[in-house]
């Protein structure tokens, strides 16, 4: 009996059943889902990696710090510094990834049963961190009449009582709108007022496609307690190296406790491997020109979804200010479900999209598309997308 209950929670949904019975049948599928950038055909450059990362091995040691190793820290400290942070190495603890950062700060936070606001459309991750950190998400809502503003009506009335945090996902995954300044200042006084820590996931951070820095927190405002969060998966495209951090602002008190905490969290796990510790400072010093052409690489492809988009009248959408993944919502096919419309296209056509459900999208139907996908494939699938909404 108890293994039937464990299995009913993790059934397969329709989509997913669709898509392995396409490929156990050898069938064609043009997926729009993907956000690695492995997958989509850029790579960090191999000689170069293995000229950064293989200087480990030159001289291997193993003298572990539970906040990651000082020249690690001390490199991001200077990076930050050029995007406006004032913070020291000490503000900073390496983690093997933004997915565990999350897990600390839940679990440092959080007692048991506490709740953190999360925005909504909301990325799915976060909820399986939360029940895993026995705490839950309550929603405050990106309006999509308002190009994806943030709702701060819906955010005071998600607070309460058992509130422990605020997350903001800038750029968000999967609308790809960027907090203007005004909202971050707006979110810094609310969370002033409520006494509550913010928890920015800036992992797409630089894949901003307006003018300037992409707008951050804990650069432009004074958040009483302010938790920033990226890695190298995104900015280097290397999602097998694992490595990622957290940056730590605020009030010097606060501070001070959340990082004497953290670091007996670190130090129980010591998750992070040394020679990606020690690449790091190579890897943000020699890696600028990649980032760059990657960058542009993104933004082109970025341009071509939003192109082809264009053509289709019966898809309405926003133009991403940031990230990989944008939102449309689907004009006719009203009178289905957003899991039968996705289930249709996978099965006349081949392509796959994510339903609007998997980020509970409340209103209307949607779907959700990754435009890093390959510019060769991206043609196809927009191809296949035009035809079938013109049946």
């Amino acid at each position: 009996m108890i293994l039937q209950f464990f299995l009913q929670d993790f059934m397969l949904n329709a989509i997913e059943q669709k898509r392995r019975q396409r490929l156990a049948e050898g069938k064609e599928i043009l997926s729009l889902v993907s956000g690695n950038p492995c997958e989509q055909g850029i790579y960090f450059p191999m000689e170069r990696l293995q000229r950064i990362y293989g200087e480990y091995f030159k001289k291997p040691d193993y003298q572990p710090h539970p906040k990651g190793l000082f020249i690690a820290r001390e490199a991001l400290a200077e990076f930050y510094s050029k995007l406006g942070f004032n913070l020291s190495p000490e503000n900073f603890i390496l983690t093997s990834g933004t997915s565990e950062s999350f897990f600390h700060l839940f679990r440092l936070l959080g007692k048991a049963g506490a709740n953190f606001l999360a925005p909504r459309p909301a990325y799915p991750l976060f909820e399986h961190l939360a029940d895993l950190a026995r705490v839950h998400l309550k929603f405050y809502d990106l309006q999509e009449a308002r190009a994806w503003a943030i709702d701060f009506e819906s955010l005071e009335k998600a607070a309460d009582q058992n509130t422990a945090g605020l997350l903001l996902i800038s750029p968000h995954n999967p609308t790809g709108v960027v907090a203007s300044r005004e909202e971050i200042k707006t979110l810094s006084e609310f969370c002033r007022q409520k006494n509550l820590p913010l928890i920015c996931d800036e992992v797409f951070s630089d894949f901003y496609f307006q003018e300037g820095l992409c707008p951050r927190p804990g650069a432009l405002e004074d958040f009483p307690l302010v938790f920033t969060l990226n890695g190298i998966s995104k900015r280097f495209a290397l999602p097998m190296m694992k490595l990622g951090w957290m940056a730590v602002g605020g009030d010097a008190a606060c501070v001070d406790f959340v990082l004497d905490q953290l670091e007996t969290y670190a130090d129980t796990f010591l998750s992070v491997h040394m020679p990606i510790q020690r690449a790091l400072p190579d890897l943000l010093k020699y890696s600028e020109d990649f980032v760059e052409n990657y960058v542009e690489e993104v933004k082109r492809r970025k341009n071509l979804a939003v192109k082809f988009l264009k053509t289709i009248p019966k898809l309405q959408f926003k133009e991403p200010e940031g990230g990989f993944y944008l939102t449309f919502k689907v004009l006719d096919k009203v009178g289905l479900e957003e899991e039968t419309w996705v289930l249709k296209l996978l099965e006349q056509t081949g392509v796959l999209v994510h339903p609007g459900y998997f980020f509970d999208y409340e209103k209307g139907v949607h779907g959700v598309m990754s435009f890093l996908t390959d510019p060769v494939i991206l043609e196809q699938a927009f191809e296949r997308i035009k035809n079938f909404f013109k049946i």
